[in-house]
């Protein structure tokens, strides 16, 4: 029998969960899953009709909603609903999407009460975990991810209900394996999707050839309109791509083309910094004394190579 701190239930072909205890030996490792489930949630039924067997913290997905004490992911495979915390806003969920839940944030969701949907989820934490999940394409402000459905990812989740279910030998431990397995399968999906039919890859390529070739005219809200995605989604693009912001990246095109005529030429200061879009002298040489060590004048002393005369 499980333990009291173990609970399991089955309830029928269309609902199972199991809540566990943290494995020590998992805990170890930096990963172990807490609990893992599926519901198939047919059109106008009472969302979490089994309320009862959920542990208290997780009843009420949306009355009143709950406060998690670690990681989960929430894989929608079919049906519509909608989620809403403090930081996301209320927000749609469609088939596709997969719901990342963080801990310490109130949030909430269900399924349209005509449609349903089914549900496959995955609760998790851990030292290293915590570490993965600082990932910048995770962020409480953007919790669904629309990524589709994709077999490799619903396949992570069919594998640790069985692992749930059967209890082979250091379960827990394969368990923990599947948790950084869906991190990672998650963030290679987000890279390999596509905006408008062409691959992310492509289209950051198109925005930092256009913000290296004219990092003083640059505008980034319009970059993102030529784009066709909003800001917001750019950004995260973006730098989930280089490792830097937009705005980022396109400082240190400014101020790698500052140091090329400060190099080449002998246009004075203040042109270089109009040139290059700095809105003063001023912010123009403390910024590049902050990235170069010297002051403009300075670093065309030391690194001038022929000036032109």
């Amino acid at each position: 029998m499980p333990a009291a701190t173990d609970f399991a239930q089955f309830k029928d072909e269309r609902t199972w969960f199991r809540y566990m205890p943290p494995n020590p030996e998992a805990q170890l490792w930096g990963a172990y899953v807490k609990n893992v489930g599926f519901a198939v949630i047919p059109p106008n039924i009472l969302y979490s009709p089994y309320n009862e067997d959920h542990p208290p913290d997780h009843r009420d997905p949306w009355n009143p909603g709950r406060i998690l004490h670690a990681y989960a992911f929430v894989y929608i495979t079919r049906g519509a609903g909608e989620f809403d915390s403090k930081p996301s806003g209320t927000q749609p969920l469609r088939a596709g999407d997969l719901l990342v839940l963080f801990p310490g944030i109130l949030n909430r969701y269900r399924p349209l009460q005509g449609v349903g949907w089914d549900e496959y989820w995955l609760e998790f934490d851990g030292d290293y975990i915590r570490r993965l999940m600082e990932h910048g394409e995770f962020s409480p402000e953007h919790p669904i991810l629309h990524i589709g459905l994709r077999d490799e990812i619903l396949d992570l989740f069919l594998t640790a209900i069985e692992l749930s279910r059967n209890e082979p030998p250091h379960y827990h431990l394969v368990l923990s394996t599947l948790a950084t397995q869906a991190i990672a399968r998650l963030l290679s999906a987000l890279k390999s999707q596509s905006h408008e039919g062409r691959p992310v890859p492509e289209i950051i390529r198109e925005a930092k050839r256009w913000l290296l070739c004219e990092p003083a005219r640059e505008n980034l809200d319009h970059l993102a309109a030529r784009l066709n995605m909003s800001y917001t989604a750019f950004r995260r693009l973006f730098k989930a791509e280089t490792g830097y912001s937009p705005r980022q990246f396109a400082l240190e095109a400014r101020l790698r083309k500052a140091a090329d005529l400060l190099d080449r030429t002998d246009t004075p200061v203040h042109e270089i910094a109009e040139q290059c879009g700095m809105e003063s002298v001023y912010y123009f040489s403390r910024l590049f004394k902050k990235k170069t060590g010297l002051a403009p004048t300075a670093f065309r002393r030391v690194h001038a190579k022929s000036p032109l005369r």
